[in-house]
């Protein structure tokens, strides 16, 4: 199994030595004649012959077909043995191959039968499920999901940190914390970034793996620089170019060059960030590294072109185009088209740059790279501004805001994801740490309980008893409390009643009353219309019929206020009378009525006479209002009453 490890090693570093792909596959084809022939030796035991299988299908990686023929062969011979260990590593390998063609839905099906075959209480099976559940991490990662990705390497990492410790076991682990930070520095998480990172340099150090210190120290600089603490970001791009300096590693070397030369820019340091390019331009001289070149081309073409020498610029922009062109890359033909936009806009050429955005558009939009689709957009948006044209500025404005605002959105989803991930993992630990104290604490009782078992169960017994002793009792109190209340509420029912009765018979009043009333109207409108037929001579006698009339006006403008007054009673006196006698249960009748009367906006000087009472009478009721309503002082009566 440590073959294993090396080979991913050498897998995810060959492209960072930049050894040539002659001397990488001159190589792995001696190394494989070397296994063939050892193969067929008698003196292999099953064991052995497993094991050399398994190298051979490693180094025939990128050659499905072969791969699969040896993994195979090793997979049957290992369910002939029914070695788990075995079945498992021969899993893994196969998950391995499946994860390098990006067949992720392989990888997964393949980890998931290595885990069948291993047992979670067997130390010597840590091992292999801490790397299984690592594979099922890096294909979820690969495959946009960081919330699965994040659980498989928290949970790679909970059975790597229970194995037995060892180089293999405390790189994977160092691996996974870097692989942890990535996670978190791309949902933009970047102090949890940094803690993980750091934790992973903490393993790293002891074990004196420089080439992870160094990534590491690339790590942190890099998110540094994306809180802006350029300062920090610098010390460990200074540590990163130290350690790979002491190695004499010239990869390394080049892109901690060209990092700096990227962080330089953001700082507006243009003449310092061309320095930092050149320098990585010449130590990449001989590494044959496209992907080095195309970036360095790329940081000089944007280092000139904020210096406004657009000459030069062009010039390493032509480079970078044509060092892409082997790689075939979307996202440096990206960048090179924004570049070029850029220079085309400051050249005042609007229409070559849109008409290259506009293709870059096109073509981001059908490779699914969105985040270059959405700078495509805010370019296109600054140019149709800057010519004034309102629509298509308008148009492309509104497509950049909708990208933004969706692919923040689902950032935003995975930031939560990935947080709800890592809740669930701690909550799972914290649980997992309080069972087994309690299983201790348990296990400690249980010594002690033999003498206490009758005392427990006469216990039990009497708390039975007592609990069928207190249920019969309260079921028998809730059925006298239930008799009760339907008691209360019968005689409520009759209360009420017998209140609508007298309200029924009090709106017949007020009916007949004002019936009673328009008919005394009609006949002081007749004496008045007699009394205007009489002719009077004498002085006395028309003052008298004067009198006269002037107290039948009067008299019938009191009545059609009375009228009115109790039209108004009777609309109001239902619901109003209803709801205080609710709210209000303690009030009597006389001051139900002045409360209505209030609520109707009458002085006590009506009110009194209304009633047929003083208005010291009146006083004292409103006073006893507000006393039972528990009115505060200072607050008005008749505003407390027209507010219910």
């Amino acid at each position: 199994m440590r073959l294993f490890y090396h080979i991913i090693i050498l897998l995810l570093v060959t492209s960072h030595f930049g050894w040539s792909q002659d001397e990488l596959v001159n190589e792995l084809d001696q190394n494989i004649a070397n296994l063939k022939s050892e193969l067929v030796s008698n003196d292999l035991s099953k064991e052995q012959r497993i094991e050399k299988l398994h190298e051979i299908g490693q180094l025939y990686f990128d050659q499905p077909d072969s791969t699969a023929y040896f993994l195979e062969t090793a997979l049957s011979l290992s369910k002939e043995i029914k070695d788990s260990i075995l079945i498992s590593d021969t899993y893994i390998n196969l998950s391995l191959v499946d994860l390098f063609g990006d067949n992720y839905e392989g990888t997964l099906k393949y980890t998931d039968s290595a885990i069948q075959h291993l047992n979670k209480k067997n130390t010597a099976h840590l091992l292999n499920l801490g790397i299984a559940s690592t594979l099922r991490g890096i294909a979820y990662n690969n495959n946009e999901q960081m919330d699965s990705a994040f659980e498989n390497i928290l949970e790679a990492n909970s059975y790597l940190s229970e194995a037995p410790v060892d180089e293999v076991s405390q790189n994977y682990l160092i691996q996974n914390y870097s692989d942890l930070a990535l996670i978190y520095f791309n949902i933009e998480e970047y102090d949890n970034a940094i803690n993980s990172a750091k934790q992973a340099l903490q393993r790293a150090k002891p074990l004196e793996t420089r080439h992870h210190v160094a990534d590491i120290y690339n790590t942190l600089a890099t998110t540094y620089t994306e809180k802006q603490e350029y300062a920090l970001a610098e010390v460990y791009l200074d540590s990163s170019l130290q350690t790979f300096q002491e190695l004499n590693f010239a990869p390394g070397i080049v892109r901690v060059h060209t990092d700096k030369g990227e962080l330089l820019l953001r700082k507006e340091r243009n003449n310092d960030a061309k320095q930092e390019f050149e320098e990585a331009l010449r130590m990449s001289d001989g590494l044959d590294n496209p992907n080095f070149l195309t970036s360095i081309y790329l940081g000089l073409t944007q280092a000139y072109f904020k210096n406004n020498e657009l000459a030069t610029a062009k010039k390493y922009l032509d480079s970078a185009e044509v060092v892409s062109q082997q790689l075939n890359l979307p996202l440096f033909s990206h960048k090179i088209t924004l570049s070029k936009s850029q220079i085309l806009r400051k050249e005042r050429k609007y229409n070559e740059a849109i008409t290259i955005l506009k293709q870059n558009a096109d073509y981001m939009q059908s490779v699914n790279l969105r985040e270059s689709l959405q700078d495509t957009f805010e370019e296109l948006y600054l140019l149709y501004k800057e010519l004034g044209d309102t629509q298509n500025s308008f148009l492309y404005f509104e497509k950049y805001t909708t990208l933004r605002d969706t692919l923040k959105q689902e950032l935003q989803n995975s930031k939560l994801n990935v947080l709800r991930v890592e809740y669930n993992y701690n909550q799972v630990l914290a649980d997992l740490k309080n069972t087994e104290t309690q299983l201790e604490l348990a296990s400690e009782a249980q010594k002690r309980v033999k003498h206490r078992n009758y005392f427990l169960g006469g216990l039990v017994a009497l708390i039975v008893l007592f609990s069928l002793f207190m249920f019969l009792r309260q079921r028998k109190l809730s059925s006298v409390r239930r008799a009760v209340l339907e008691s209360k509420q019968e005689i409520l029912k009759v209360k009420q009643e017998a209140l609508d009765s007298q309200v029924r018979f009090k709106n017949k009043q007020i009916t007949d009353f004002a019936i009673h009333i328009s008919e005394k109207n009609e006949l002081l409108e007749n004496i008045k219309t007699q009394l205007k037929s009489i002719k009077v001579t004498n002085d006395t006698y028309k003052e008298m019929v004067k009198d006269t009339m002037h107290f039948i006006n009067s008299d019938i403008e009191q009545n059609k206020e009375k009228i009115q007054l109790y039209k108004q009673v009777n609309e109001t006196n239902d619901s109003f009378r209803a709801k205080i006698a609710q709210m209000y249960d303690n009030l009597s009748e006389k001051e139900k009525k002045v409360a209505t009367m209030l609520r109707l906006g009458q002085t006590s000087k009506q009110i009194a006479l209304q009633l047929n009472i003083s208005a010291a009478s009146v006083d004292n009721y409103r006073y006893t209002l507000r006393k039972k309503m528990n009115i505060p002082k200072g607050e008005s009566l008749k505003m407390f009453i027209q507010n219910i």
